[in-house]
């Protein structure tokens, strides 16, 4: 029917950066090879991610993307919940603009797909020039620490 395919490489379960194994690279790269080629498919940065490697990338988390909680709370993504971790009302214009140039540490080893193909021309453009560690271990918080008040 002409449909194309996608396929994406998942965290663990602490939504950190883990190589695939044999069996599982064994069905990644047999997916993979079903898909067609499309200029669209900007996903060569999962190669690394099935290696367990890092990438590097500017995300833009908190600037050209946002993750609301069910609480109404704004996070860098689901994998950074936690940080910064203020109401949607309060997120402003300024907070946008800081966070589209702020260098995230947990960026190098991020799973999520869908980000790193929204940023992808991002490497050539619009250097990030501060730098944040979200979450306590730099990898993000529990949703746990996150409470409406």
């Amino acid at each position: 029917m002409g449909f194309s395919s996608t396929i994406g490489i998942i965290h663990d379960g602490d939504g950190q950066l883990k190589p695939l194994g044999a069996a599982e690279r064994r069905v990644w790269d047999k997916v993979r090879n079903l898909t067609r080629r499309s200029y669209s498919r900007f996903n060569h940065f999962q190669e690394a991610i099935a290696n367990g490697k890092t990438n590097d990338w500017r995300c833009r988390a908190g600037g050209r993307y946002l993750y609301i909680c069910e609480n109404g709370l704004v996070h860098y993504c689901s994998q950074q919940r936690g940080y910064p971790g203020v109401p949607l009302a309060g997120y402003q214009t300024a907070d946008v603009k800081r966070e589209f140039l702020t260098e995230k540490s947990c960026a190098p080893s991020c799973t999520i797909s869908c980000v790193h193909q929204v940023s992808y021309i991002d490497h050539w453009r619009a250097p990030q020039t501060s730098s944040v560690t979200p979450g306590a271990s730099g990898h993000g918080a529990d949703a746990e620490l996150v409470q409406i008040r």
